[in-house]
């Protein structure tokens, strides 16, 4: 599987917070991809537009970029690239007040990473769940331990004050 990324010179600009240019070099790569029927690429691609939608606040279209995303990797059995997907999923729904879903997608990840042997993966999934543990209402929390629970990962990890 080609591993390159969607578009570097929209990665740099990412890192440099110049969403303007990240988003015009994706999409300026992203007819390419196309082209040459390269759909992980294209996937890479959306995927990295979820990213900048994200950054900028424009949830329901980084919501939309990621499900692009998730559509062709998950057509394709890419099973790590998936979790990566369902990870930012989880950090999205998070930082909205979906404290649920974003459980829901952060253990999907989880499960996947596990699968797919990537603990250093794993651990950062584990890590956004339990961000958006400590910021759930009591209510959610419970919940949560319960989808934990149910997912059949052990012991709940107590998140440090």
């Amino acid at each position: 599987m080609n591993t390159a990324p969607p578009s570097p010179l929209g990665i740099v600009a990412v890192r440099q917070r110049d969403f303007a240019a990240a988003q015009a070099w994706c999409r300026n790569a992203l007819p390419i991809w196309q082209k040459l029927g390269d759909e992980h690429r294209a996937a890479s691609t959306y995927h990295q537009l979820g990213i900048i939608a994200q950054e900028q606040r424009d949830f329901a279209a980084a919501e939309a970029w990621y499900r692009k995303s998730l559509a062709i990797k998950e057509k394709q059995g890419d099973e790590h690239g998936a979790a990566g997907t369902y990870r930012q999923l989880g950090v999205l729904a998070g930082g909205q007040g979906h404290f649920i879903d974003s459980g829901q997608w952060l253990i999907k990840a989880i499960l996947t990473f596990h699968r797919t042997a990537d603990p250093h993966l794993v651990r950062q999934a584990v890590q956004n769940f339990l961000v958006n543990y400590r910021n759930a209402p009591a209510a959610d929390q419970t919940r949560l331990e319960a989808l934990w629970k149910e997912a059949g990962l052990g012991p709940f990890p107590k998140p440090s004050a």
